[in-house]
């Protein structure tokens, strides 16, 4: 049988994918150790050299992997436009270009495989999700600006027909909205250039509200559909406020973080707002989710930047992507009687580990940070509900992800990839493990014991990774 579209994709990001990292390897090599951004350059190959061998270890089209190379497509997508993100945003400073690597990958799941692109929007999550543990903050408004895509790509897919799109343009909506904010962020680096001076928190939020707000207003009249713009414009108005109440309290640190406490009763009161913004019209189901997916791109955007100033929006961003994300996780795994009410024990169980083993990774990562450790965070946060799943069923994994939206609300400041990790593995694992939930109660002890095991022997690794490495800094501390 001959190769299809699918195939050939696939080959092509694989062989572009090992050109590019042999490339940076190159780079590395020619700049030396004492390179500046060396750190973060051997930091990113590694990423890329995670994807290239998920992507080779999926190779096989057929169950449990996921048909025409989809996952890994979307896998090696990102990895690819991460490349071009790095090069431009990290290692030159052209952050406004730098986005173009967040939106060449979108053209798999919207173009190439629009009829089925959950698997490839899963794996665009994975990959995301990957680079941003190897990275960390570094990669925050990429990763973040991201997931938020993604999760409301699939959330308007699940409501939309391919035929419908000319109609609706749901799914071009969030497209729509991303790009306005990359035009506002454009116009804040041009004016900056010309006039020579700093561009403030509030020049940001201002000019990239009113083009989220025009871009939703342009897809309202496009498609005859105004019933989004008012969250779009409710998603400003809050992060105007929230940017105000952060302001307020800029002198002291104890009362800027009290600030971001009072700001997620905002975010909260967005989130319901998300609801009775978009009524259920048509039959049409989970619009709420949709609706909270559109206030995280918009905040996503209006967050974009690595100052500290607008910690409190991508707070926000957070925990609507969190929502929006158990939404989804909600409809690709419909449950039946009885459901995940907390009334299950095997729920309330995951809803506890939920809120609290990202909270406690994050503070184990936090207690010394090195590569080996930011790895095996990464590993578990997103292995936990993957474990849950075959010990237990998709209840147990449901309830960990509405555990993480609680670990969302409580956590300042916001340790994104930690948080998300848990549904960028569930999404597209829960359905090969949940079979296991069903087998006998001691072979699902042998898993539990294995996964013992597994906890054991990584944190020995990083035990004695982390003890080398402040033995080789006591020394050269010595010299």
């Amino acid at each position: 049988m001959g190769w299809g579209r699918s195939d050939f994709l696939f080959a092509l990001l694989l062989v572009l994918n090992v050109l590019v990292g042999a490339g940076w390897l190159w780079w590395l090599r020619a700049k030396g150790k004492q390179w500046e951004k060396a750190n973060l350059l051997s930091r990113f190959l590694l990423a890329i050299a995670i994807s290239i061998a998920i992507a080779i270890v999926t190779i096989p089209s057929k169950h449990p992997f996921q048909p025409q190379h989809s996952f890994s497509i979307g896998l090696l997508s990102v990895a690819l436009g991460s490349s071009i993100a790095f090069w431009l945003g990290i290692l030159n400073s052209w952050g406004w270009l730098a986005y173009l690597g967040v939106f060449l990958p979108f053209a798999t799941p919207l173009f190439l495989q629009s009829g089925n692109p959950f698997p490839s929007l899963f794996g665009m999550m994975v990959g995301t999700v990957l680079v941003w543990f190897c990275l960390g903050s570094e990669w925050n408004s990429y990763g973040l600006t991201t997931v938020t895509l993604a999760v409301a790509i699939g959330l308007a897919r699940l409501h939309e027909r391919p035929s419908e799109i000319s109609a609706h343009l749901w799914q071009s909506l969030p497209l729509v909205l991303s790009i306005s904010g990359w035009l506002g962020l454009g116009l804040l680096s041009s004016w900056q250039r010309y006039w020579q001076r700093e561009i403030s928190t509030f020049d940001l939020v201002y000019t990239s509200s009113l083009m989220l707000v025009l871009g939703s207003a342009l897809m309202g009249y496009w498609g005859g559909d105004w019933r989004f713009v008012p969250i779009v414009l409710l998603t400003c108005v809050a992060a105007f406020i929230a940017h105000q109440v952060r302001n307020s309290h800029f002198q002291s640190p104890v009362a800027i973080r009290q600030s971001l406490s009072t700001t997620v009763l905002l975010w909260i009161g967005l989130l319901i707002s998300s609801f009775a913004t978009i009524p259920e019209t048509k039959g049409l189901r989970l619009l709420g989710g949709y609706g909270a997916s559109l206030a995280a791109v918009s905040l996503a955007w209006l967050a974009a930047g690595q100052d500290d100033e607008r910690e409190a929006l991508r707070h926000g961003a957070v925990l609507m992507v969190a929502f929006a994300l158990f939404r989804l996780f909600a409809e690709v795994y419909p449950l039946q009687t009885p459901r995940a009410d907390l009334y299950t024990h095997y729920t309330f169980v995951g809803f506890l580990l939920g809120a609290a083993v990202p909270a406690l990774l994050a503070q184990w990562m936090e207690q010394g940070r090195h590569i080996v450790r930011e790895l095996a965070t990464g590993f578990w946060a997103a292995s936990v509900p993957i474990a849950l799943g075959a010990i237990w069923g998709v209840k147990a994994v449901a309830g960990y992800l509405a555990g993480i939206i609680a670990a969302a609300l409580l956590l300042f400041p916001v340790n994104m990839p930690t948080l998300l990790a848990g549904f960028a593995s569930s999404l597209p694992l829960t359905a090969l493990v949940e079979p296991a939930s069903d087998l006998p109660r001691k072979i699902r002890l042998l898993i539990l014991a294995g996964i013992a095991v597994a906890f054991v022997a990584t944190s020995l690794v990083d035990y004695f990774v982390h003890r080398q490495l402040r033995s080789d800094s006591e020394t050269e501390e010595a010299s």
